[in-house]
C-alpha cells in the first residue's frame, strides 16, 4: 500500500515534530493494519489535556490529512451541543466527524494542500484551534472570531 517514498516520508514527518519541539506527536506505523497515524496528546496554556490524531491517508503528502480532537469526547460548544453534531461549520472551522463522532478540524483547503505541507504545520494548527476552543467556551463568541480563514487568492 505505501511506497519506499512515502514512508520515507513519513519517518522525516516524524523526525521533524521532534526536531521542531512537537514532540508531544509522533508519527506512528500500524504493522498488523499496514497504517500510519500522527498523534499525541498536548495541553492548552490553561492546563487541560486535548488529544489530536492524524490518520494518514494512502495518497499522502498529496492528499491532505484529516486531523480529530479524539480527546476529550464527546466534545461540547459553550452552549452545551456537541461539537460534532455541527459537522462542516465555518464558525467552529470543523469539517465532517469521524464515523466514531470525533470532531473533525479544519487545518487547510483541499485546493490549497500541497506534498510541501508538513504535519508539524497541521499539529499548529491543531494547538490554535485548541486554544481559541477554550476561548469559545470562556466567551460564547465562536471559534471564527479568534482563528480567521484563508483568504482566497486575487
Amino acid at each position: 500500500m505505501w511506497s519506499s517514498d512515502q514512508r520515507q516520508r513519513l519517518i522525516l514527518e516524524n523526525e521533524v515534530l521532534h526536531k521542531e519541539d512537537f514532540t508531544q506527536f509522533s508519527v506512528y506505523w500500524y504493522e498488523s493494519s499496514d497504517t500510519y497515524e500522527a498523534s499525541g496528546t498536548t495541553s492548552s496554556s490553561s492546563g487541560k489535556l486535548y488529544t489530536l490524531a492524524i490518520p494518514i491517508p494512502s495518497g499522502f503528502p498529496q492528499s491532505r490529512p484529516p486531523m480529530y480532537l479524539t480527546y476529550p469526547s464527546p466534545l461540547y460548544s459553550a452552549d452545551g451541543n456537541r461539537v460534532s453534531s455541527l459537522g462542516v461549520s465555518h464558525y467552529m472551522h470543523t469539517l465532517a466527524p469521524s464515523a466514531s463522532g470525533h470532531v473533525q478540524i479544519c487545518h487547510w483547503r483541499d485546493d490549497r494542500w500541497h506534498s510541501g505541507i508538513l504535519l508539524h504545520k497541521v499539529f499548529l494548527k491543531g494547538l490554535l484551534w485548541i486554544e481559541a476552543y477554550e476561548q469559545h467556551l470562556a466567551t460564547g463568541v465562536s471559534i471564527s472570531e479568534f482563528v480567521s480563514t484563508m483568504k482566497e487568492r486575487t
